[in-house]
Parts: C-alpha cells; structure tokens; sequence
C-alpha cells in the first residue's frame, strides 16, 4: 500500500475515532443550550481551562516521554514496564495535587465565580482530572501497537455513554453544571475501567521500573514549559475574558469553540496518522536530498489546506444559519468568533506539517522558542483586544498568535529543511478565503440582514474552485477519485 493510501487510511479510522470523541459536544449542544445559560457554559468552560492548566503543570510531559522510551525499549517486556511505570507516576503526580485542593473547593469557586455554589461541581471537576489524563495515557496504547479499530471502540462507548449521561443529569432531571461535570465524570471512569480490561491490561508488565522512570522524566520535564506555553497560547484567553468581562462571554467564545471542532477533528485525524508515515519515508529513503520525501510533504499540505479551508467557508459562510438551528438566540453572537478560530486551527496545523524539517532533523529545541514567541503574542495582545472586544478580541489574538507561530515554525524548518514549493498561492488562498469566511458572519449580525442562500452557495463555490485556479490540487486528483468510486460502485 502506498504511503498516500496508508495515510488516508489511518487518517480516515483515526479521524472517525476523533469524530466519535468529539462529537460528543456537538450532540450535546442543542441541549446544553437549551438548558444552561450562556454564563452556565462559561463556567463550564472555564473549568475545562483549569483542567487543562493542571494536567500541564502535573503531566510531567509523560505522554511524549512515554512515546519516545516506548519505541526505544527493544522487547516486548521493556515496553510493558514503560507503560507500566508511566501509568504510577501520571497517578501519583495526577491524584496528589487533587487531593491538596479538593478541600478548598468552595473557596477555589469563590475566586472564579464570585460564588461558593459551585463548590461540588470543582470538586467533582478536580476528581476527573486524574482519570481522563490517565485514560488519554492508555489511549496512546492503541496507537503504539497500531490497533485503531479498537480505539475506536473506546471511544464509541464515550460518545453513547457522556451525551446519555448529560441529558439526563442535565436536561432531565435539571442538575444544571453539576450535571455536565458529573456526566463527564461518568463516561471518563466507565471507559477508562473497560479500557484497561478489554486491552492495555494485556500490554502492561507489572513492574515499576526506575530505569525507565528516570528517562522518562528527564525527558518530559522541560516538556512541562511547552505544555505552559501550549496553555497560555491556545487557552489562557478565557482567564482574561473572565477577568475584563463576564462569563456570558466566555459562553459564546465557547460555542464559537464548538463549531470550530470539525477543523479540530481533521488535525488530530492527520497528527495521529502522518507522523509515523512521514517518518518512515525519511528513514527508508535513500537519496540525501530526500526528495520523495519532500515532495509528499507539499503534496499534503496543499491537500489539508483545500479540505480544511473549504470545510472551515462553508461552516463561516453558513455560521448564523447553523448556530440560530441548533442552538437558541442567546447563543447567536456566538458567529463572530467561529471563523478566527476555524483557520487558527488551520495555521496551526499547517505549521506542524511544513515544520516538519525540525522533526525529521531530531531538532526539537526551536518549538519551544516558536511557542514562546506565539504565546507572548497572544498573552500580550489580550490585554488590548479583551477589554476592548470581548471574546471576539480573544477570538482575534488567536488566530494572530497562530499566524506567528506558522511563520517561524515554516521559516525554522526551511533553514534546515529546504523544500522548494510555492508559499505565496496557499498564503494567498489562505487571505482570500479567511476575507470571505469573516464577512458573512459580521454582517449578518451586524446589519440584521440575512444574505441569501444563493449567494452564500455562490460564495463557497468560489472556495472550492480556488485550488484548482491556484494550482495546488490538480484536476486528475478528482477523476482518479471518480473513476476509482465508479469501479467500487459497479462491482
């Protein structure tokens, strides 16, 4: 099988089980909205960015430690004790910091919502901290030992059992944020125990090894900084919306969020696929110049950003019409936020697929000089655009930040990875696009008037014709695909 087909066949098992993971929050959507006010889901989200921030800080850097000692461990013993041992120090790092703060609780959510009310619902939030992360360990053993089917499995289980579980806590019998807390709490522990039980039990040795222990956390320390800075750039913005405004913002930055997902799905479709692929064909071939290699790097680039832009203009073009459907109208302002977000998502994939260089060269330093530069930007600018804009300023400094971490990823990888490809057309498709994707949301919004859908078909048309005018995908690509679905269909 060719390196395009095997990668569109991980990618395409992967991206189902990233769809399934995070189509949780779309089928929860119509009725969080219904039954949580957009300060409600603010709190929501907020938790979630606390989450985030303290499995950064007590992660240890593990899962990219575990990764690395995993395919260096040369048996299948060796590799058992790695995961084994990574699974005791994510717990012990996970659980001990959670059980410091789950006695202050009720002041943790004085400090955040100006409210003791919510004490049970931080505590519970605290408590799946420590599950999810080491669920999301666990996970990594499907894709070490290539088993995505049963990946999927997993997380099959977790978009029944979380969406069940929410709108019966939720909607049913009415327990508002404690109930979306507690359902998540649920389908975290349910998945992790059946997990263990239906595969990564059969995979661990037993045996705690210091070995290993101390590689792996040499290596993940300094991991802890990027993971900070990861934070600070993709994340730390809801803190200033909660500081210079109100959580109702936060609510339509988070749903803006949401929309924005199916970008989030074909990322971590091509991460999870294309890294061992892109790997194998640097290791396998021959030539110094690698340009078999090289020129399957442009070719996929120019293919994501084609999918990924043609999806993020349609959900842009056609954001007020969807939003206004699923959600109710408190949530409609939400629109303003989702095209910045949409192709903040796009640069910043594009930048881990042109800065590959720096990974197949084993130059892992710069990133954390390129995320240090894009998280400055962004936890400078929030300081301006937050209390001036809102959550649309938030929305604004992403994909700024996004913009300066793509071009010093793309500039640091040529310099030690040249590959010669036209930077000015996608760069071009990329403006042009983005222009089309914000002006329909901002106007309807703001003027009140509702565009047509002829015009906004039109529109998306005109995105979809722009690859081909510019020449990064060829003609032939969408007849071989026609000609190979009519032999499929004919027998």
């Amino acid at each position: 099988m060719s390196n395009i087909r095997t990668l569109g066949k991980d990618t395409l098992i992967y991206g189902l089980g990233s769809v399934l993971q995070k189509f949780i929050g779309v089928i929860l959507l119509p009725f969080y909205t219904r039954a949580l006010s957009p300060s409600e889901y603010g709190i929501l989200d907020t938790l979630a960015t606390l989450s985030f921030f303290i499995s950064v800080i007590f992660g240890f850097g593990l899962e990219g430690a575990t990764g690395r000692y995993f395919f260096i461990a040369d048996t299948d013993i060796e590799k058992g004790k790695v995961l084994y041992t990574s699974v005791i120090i994510k717990n012990v790092a996970n659980w001990l910091p959670v059980l410091f703060l789950l006695p202050f609780s009720s002041n943790i959510s004085q400090i955040l919502f100006d409210s003791s009310g919510y004490s049970w619902v931080i505590a519970i939030a605290l408590m799946t901290i420590p599950l999810s992360n080491t669920a999301s360990l666990q996970n990594l053993l499907f894709r070490y030992y290539r088993e995505v089917w049963k990946f999927t499995v997993i997380l099959l289980l977790r978009a029944i059992i979380n969406p069940l579980a929410g709108v019966l806590l939720v909607v049913v019998f009415k327990f508002g944020v404690l109930g979306a807390v507690s359902s998540t709490f649920i389908s975290v522990l349910i998945t992790l125990i059946v997990g263990y039980l239906y595969y990564a039990r059969k995979k661990y040795i037993k045996q705690f090894s210091w070995m290993w222990a101390k590689k792996m956390l040499k290596f993940g320390f300094p991991l802890i900084f990027t993971g900070i800075l990861s934070w600070v750039n993709s994340v730390s913005d809801r803190f200033f919306i909660l500081h210079y405004s109100t959580l109702d913002q936060i609510g339509l930055f988070s749903i803006g969020g949401t929309f924005s997902q199916p970008i989030t799905l074909i990322n971590m479709a091509i991460s999870m696929s294309s890294i061992v692929i892109f790997m194998s064909m640097y290791s396998e071939e021959k030539e110094e110049e690698k340009p078999k290699t090289k020129a399957f790097l442009t070719k996929i680039w120019y293919r994501y950003l084609a999918i990924a832009i043609s999806v993020a203009a349609f959900i842009s073009v056609f954001s007020y019409d969807l939003v206004k459907f699923i959600t109710t109208p408190d949530y409609v302002g939400s629109i303003l936020a989702i095209p910045f977000l949409l192709f903040s998502h796009i640069l910043f994939m594009s930048s881990e697929i042109t800065g590959n260089g720096m990974t197949l060269k084993e130059q892992s330093k710069p990133y954390f000089w390129i995320l240090l530069s894009a998280a400055g930007t962004n936890f400078g600018l929030n300081f301006y655009f937050v209390p001036n804009f809102g959550f649309v300023g938030a929305a604004i400094t992403t994909i700024m930040s996004n913009v300066v971490y793509f071009l010093i990823s793309y500039y640091w990888s040529q310099k030690v990875f040249y590959i010669k490809r036209n930077f000015f057309k996608p760069a071009i498709y990329f403006l042009i696009c983005l222009s089309i994707a914000i002006f329909f949301p901002f106007y309807e919004l703001k003027s009140g008037v509702n565009i047509s859908y002829l015009v906004k078909t039109a529109a998306l048309i005109l995105v979809l014709t722009l690859p081909f005018i510019f020449k990064m995908v060829d003609y032939g690509l969408i007849t071989n695909l026609y000609n190979n679905l009519m032999q499929k269909i004919k027998g």
